[in-house]
């Protein structure tokens, strides 16, 4: 392993979330993106698509990736992703072109090797990290398939880490546990990665018995949980200009 490969692994390591959640992990694809010598890392998370249940969703991009995999239109149980979590084993593809996989590649042509690693979190799969597109070599190696994999498992542990910290420094958290009976913060944290839609359920209720504790009426309230649309509607158009921007 080259120093510079193991310089980044070493900062995956000791990785330390700043900021918006968002923007910790563009940072890990960053990181390695830079550790594994490829230009196109994603990184994908289980979240809940109304009215499809829980799926993986692209939460995170290093170098260019088409517009529809935002979208993510096709079923998730016909991506590779949605194989590699199932499976909960890593896939190494020499030339996506001429393989099993050739008709879900989102484009074909040039380097077209790539790399898919389960993320395990609080213990479960709960993620994927993908990696593809070589720099000046022709395909991955077995060498760059034990880096990705270890990869995987630093930005699990940092994503973990991450979740953790915030949810022991959130006071509104910390309420909506002790109200639904739940003290131990790390089964919190793993219900946050497995079953996130049960936790947003576990916090609205929280924040609907503490609004009425404090006297709001209910149109106050529906004011505030409009307020939430809101900002979230502003931090998509956000996220969309950055995409653009880049």
């Amino acid at each position: 392993m080259n120093l510079h490969r193991l310089d980044k692994l070493k900062e995956l390591a000791g990785f330390e979330p700043n900021g918006r959640f968002e923007d910790n992990l563009y940072r890990l694809t960053c990181i390695t993106g830079d550790a594994m010598a490829a230009r196109r890392v994603s990184l994908m998370l289980l979240d809940t698509d109304s009215g499809k249940g829980v799926r993986l969703k692209l939460a995170a991009v290093y170098g260019e990736l088409p517009e529809v995999a935002w979208r993510d239109d096709t079923p998730a149980e016909q991506g590779i992703a949605q194989h590699v979590l199932e499976l909960g084993q890593c896939l190494h593809v020499q030339d996506i072109g001429h393989s099993r996989w050739r008709s879900l590649a989102r484009r074909l042509g040039g380097t077209a090797s790539f790399i898919a690693c389960p993320i395990q979190i609080a213990g479960k799969v709960a993620g994927v990290l993908n990696v593809s597109e070589p720099i000046e070599r022709a395909h991955f190696t077995r060498s760059d398939l034990d880096t990705a994999e270890f990869a995987a498992r630093l930005i699990g542990r940092s994503i973990h880490a991450a979740r953790l910290d915030r949810m022991l420094d959130s006071r509104f958290a910390q309420m909506a546990f002790t109200l639904e009976g739940r003290a131990d913060a790390c089964s919190v944290v793993s219900m946050s990665s497995h079953e996130p839609d049960k936790v947003a359920r576990m916090l609205a209720k929280a924040f609907f018995k503490e609004m009425r504790h404090c006297g709001f009426t209910p149109n106050q309230i529906i004011r505030a949980a409009g307020e939430i649309i809101s900002e979230l509607t502003g931090s998509l158009n956000r996220h969309k200009h950055r995409l653009d921007r880049e």
